[in-house]
């Protein structure tokens, strides 16, 4: 779940899935898959880009053409890319983020100067 003040995951299933072909299904076969694995609502997917920090790299994944720039991104580059989900889809931390950038900014860098 995500948490904000400072902007955080919390709570989530770290898994890395090096069997499945992603790039077989499309955003709805996803969903579907992440649904069955975590017996949970998928109600918003997210994914990181791998060359920019949390939460400044996070990135919905509202669509097809979202799901698949993702899926080209991790195996362009040959990375594992990080995806978080909402199961409660009751806000779009995306535009939470683009509204609050210079407080989450400010927190981030406050918690690496204080070593959090």
């Amino acid at each position: 779940m995500f948490a904000r003040n400072p902007i955080r995951y919390t709570g989530g299933i770290t898994q890395r899935f090096s069997d499945i072909d992603f790039a077989g299904v499309d955003k709805d076969g996803c969903v579907v898959f992440i649904k069955r694995f975590t017996g949970e609502k998928c109600e918003k997917l997210y994914y990181c880009q791998h060359d920019i920090n949390f939460p400044k790299g996070l990135n919905l994944i509202s669509n097809d053409p979202n799901y698949f720039e993702f899926i080209a991104i991790a195996y362009e580059y040959g990375v594992i890319v990080y995806m978080y989900v909402d199961h409660f889809g009751n806000s779009n931390i995306k535009e939470w983020l683009d509204e609050h950038k210079d407080e989450v900014v400010g927190n981030i860098e406050k918690e690496a100067i204080n070593g959090a």
